[in-house]
């Protein structure tokens, strides 16, 4: 693959980044973030939740060993966990988490095209009375159009056969319009980024965090509501900031970031009870390294 033209898509994966290959035959990425959210009014299946903060955790670590010069495997796991400040006997998860492997490969199809296929399966549930039913294994199949090196687009699906919406389409767009500006519109962090200089970026954007899980066999019937029990959910939660990124080294690099989340929802669609949240400020910093 070219050093310095390699863009590759990850999307709708919490945590998931864009890299730059390189000549190495082996390349390794790790992504550490943690994130709170301060309390959130909450209301859901005609309760008042009452005040729900939120602490947030993602690890990811994946090598990949470069078998020619067009396919590169992609091999490691994912640790993502999210704890809720929920009130006594309140009907909402007081931790929903992830423990996945990392399968998949990247390929170069073109000089202009690159696609990426990965597959998490893993535990997705609060991790009370794990059965199979909460092993899951989401797909992502991404593909980038190389049209510059200043422009580049992207396109995926998300399959999920557990979720409400099992295949999910995204389309996104990196686009250097100046020395300086940048609108790296790709989700799940869409961004207008600002070089202060080679090292030191400023951002603002967006980002949305996803995830289906599994809750507990008797989940509802000890909080008043049966219709939870062994329920799956789907959690969904909207940042909007600004922050900075700063590059400390050639292959680490150090984020912050701070602002506004308007939304968040627990949806137990199969018993149609959707608990939401609104208006809460949140914060974040994470350190991504690429070697």
């Amino acid at each position: 693959m070219k050093p310095g033209l390699i863009a590759l898509l990850a999307l709708l994966l919490p945590g998931a980044t864009i890299w730059a290959a390189n000549s190495m035959s082996i390349s390794q990425e790790l992504d550490v973030e943690y994130g709170y959210i301060g309390g959130a009014g909450t209301r859901g299946g005609g309760l008042n939740v009452g005040s729900v903060d939120e602490h947030s955790a993602d690890l990811k670590y994946v090598i990949s060993p470069q078998l020619n010069k067009d396919l590169l495997l992609r091999i490691g796991f994912e640790w993502q966990r999210f704890t809720f400040g929920v009130p006594d006997h309140a009907p909402l998860p007081g931790v929903l988490q992830q423990a996945s492997l990392v399968l998949g490969f990247d390929y170069q199809i073109a000089d202009e095209w690159l696609m990426r296929v990965e597959v998490q399966p893993g535990i997705y549930s609060d991790f009370r009375d794990i059965t199979w039913r909460d092993v899951d294994a989401p797909l992502v199949v991404g593909a980038a159009y190389l049209a510059s090196a200043d422009l580049q687009w992207f396109f995926g699906l998300r399959v999920d056969a557990r979720t409400q919406y099992p295949v999910l389409p995204a389309a996104g767009v990196r686009w250097k319009f100046s020395d300086v500006w940048t609108l790296n519109f790709m989700l799940p962090k869409p961004r207008l980024e600002y070089d202060v200089n080679e090292r030191l970026k400023l951002y603002l954007g967006a980002e949305i965090q996803a995830g289906t899980f599994a809750v507990g066999q008797d989940f509802g019937s000890t909080r008043g509501l049966p219709r939870l029990d062994n329920a799956i959910v789907d959690y969904l939660e909207l940042h909007l900031g600004s922050g900075c990124s700063w590059k400390i080294t050639p292959t680490v690099t150090i984020e912050a970031e701070a602002g506004f989340m308007p939304y968040r929802s627990f949806d137990f669609f199969d018993p149609n009870i959707v608990f939401r949240s609104h208006d809460a400020p949140y914060g974040q910093i994470a350190c991504h390294a690429r070697f």
